[in-house]
């Protein structure tokens, strides 16, 4: 249980044009120049005004693909992934525009080297003044190893066994400067003391990934965070291995809560304290004026579906021919028949759990994965929104949440706007920033 001082963490996850709802980039809502700089520097702006922990930014390095590898479906109904720009390009350009968010950029273990992440990464954390997240992924599809030159992608186990090696080398490139490495005595014609850099240590399990050392010294909090949303089995072993914020996708209070039990459970097992761990479900919060009208709004998003399209989706995430899907059979049946398709053992999890447990058909759960992707939902007036985000918080099923957006950038200013003031009254979000990094401010909170 928490205390009365206890502050959750609150997490948003950009990820325009497309987001979690399938019809964003139409809505008449939503803006539609998330090509341009000014899109992100209001949204961080507007998200450092609501005293957020950090802006985190998704990535994927493809188009996603149909069952027969192709990507017009994606792009025709602007599906998510059809388009992203490169997360540390745009978070470099939200450090430009704030002082105190933190900024979450993706970068993958399997297709780049460590010697790239961890000088990408500290270099953003020195730029920014130590804001910086690596959003740790081993990417999924093999769309993505054509990409990048390989021809099909490798293995989960191998993935993350590569992952393993690859965040052990960049925390050992992170830590070949001594923080008092760099002198700059003028008298001395001392720049950085080299008894106070080294090399990085030769692995007891494979030749060395790099050798080291960095172009940089240690960062104003000494290194950037790690983060990571593994769901399988092995990507919990992960997270709890290494991950210091944990991005989960649950769909309700007891799968929220099991994640985050197992995961202090494993931290504990490999010697780390479980209060090292931030585990932040998503949620993505339909929020009006009242309970009323923020029904009403849920409805109006629903509206906006259109049963075709979000069948063809449906048929894509699985890979199987949407002209075959019968929109009144079985959803079990038909994510039972796909199992492996998205990448996902956790995303696939839960489209079942939602289909069995209220015997959806087909059609339904196309319209649910396209309202939100099976996140919760919580709609409400503002209190109501924050009653549902506090119940879990202090019934331990969360440290804090990832707040997706329905609606680019309206969804989050009504919930900086609304939300967090109800959060804050409650003495369960914080009023001002205290911590000038992002790792001080997380550690006030538990990390």
């Amino acid at each position: 249980m928490r205390s009365a001082a206890d502050q959750m963490s609150l997490v948003a996850m950009v990820q325009a044009p497309t987001s979690q709802y399938a019809e964003n980039w139409r809505h008449p809502l939503a803006r539609t120049d998330w090509l341009d700089a000014g899109f992100y520097t209001d949204l961080a702006r507007t998200l450092e005004r609501g005293c957020f922990d950090m802006m985190f930014l998704p990535d994927a390095l493809a188009v996603p693909e149909d069952h027969a590898g192709d990507y017009a479906t994606t792009v025709r109904t602007g599906g998510k992934g059809a388009i992203y720009l490169d997360p540390v390009v745009v978070a470099s350009a939200a450090a430009a525009v704030t002082t105190h968010l933190g900024l979450g950029a993706t970068m993958s273990t399997t297709f780049v080297p460590p010697y790239a992440i961890a000088r990408t990464m500290l270099s953003l954390d020195h730029l920014s003044g130590g804001r910086t997240a690596w959003n740790i992924v081993t990417s999924t599809t093999d769309a993505e190893a054509r990409n990048l030159g390989l021809p099909a992608m490798p293995p989960k186990g191998e993935r993350y066994d590569h992952a393993d090696r690859v965040v052990r080398t960049v925390l050992d490139l992170w830590e070949t400067w001594a923080p008092d490495a760099l002198v700059l005595d003028a008298d001395a014609r001392l720049f950085a003391d080299p008894s106070r850099i080294r090399r990085v240590p030769v692995p007891s399990d494979g030749p060395p990934l790099s050798r080291g050392p960095i172009t940089l010294p240690s960062s104003p909090q000494g290194r950037p965070v790690l983060m990571q949303a593994g769901a399988s089995e092995r990507g919990r072993a992960f997270a709890a291995r290494w991950a210091e914020v944990v991005f989960v996708v649950a769909d309700g209070p007891e799968a929220m809560r099991e994640v985050r039990t197992d995961l202090r459970r494993r931290a504990a097992a490999l010697g780390r304290d479980p209060d090292a761990l931030r585990v932040l479900p998503a949620v993505q919060p339909v929020v009006g004026a009242t309970d009323a009208g923020a029904r009403d709004r849920l409805a109006e998003l629903e509206s906006f579906l259109d049963e075709a399209q979000i069948l063809t989706v449906l048929g894509r995430l699985l890979h199987a021919d949407p002209t075959g899907l019968d929109p009144d059979g079985s959803a079990v049946a038909l994510v039972e028949a796909h199992r492996g398709a998205t990448g996902s053992d956790g995303f696939e999890e839960m489209l079942l759990r939602a289909a069995r447990a209220e015997d959806l058909t087909v059609r339904e759960l196309a319209a649910r994965q396209a309202m939100s992707q099976l996140k919760p939902q919580p709609t409400g007036s503002p209190a109501t929104v924050a009653d549902y985000l506090c119940e879990l918080f202090e019934s331990g099923a969360a440290d804090g949440f990832v707040v997706m957006s329905a609606l680019y950038p309206s969804s989050l200013e009504e919930f900086v706007d609304a939300v967090v003031p109800e959060l804050q009254r409650r003495g369960r979000f914080r009023r001002a920033y205290e911590h000038r990094t992002l790792r001080g401010r997380l550690t006030a909170s538990g990390l």
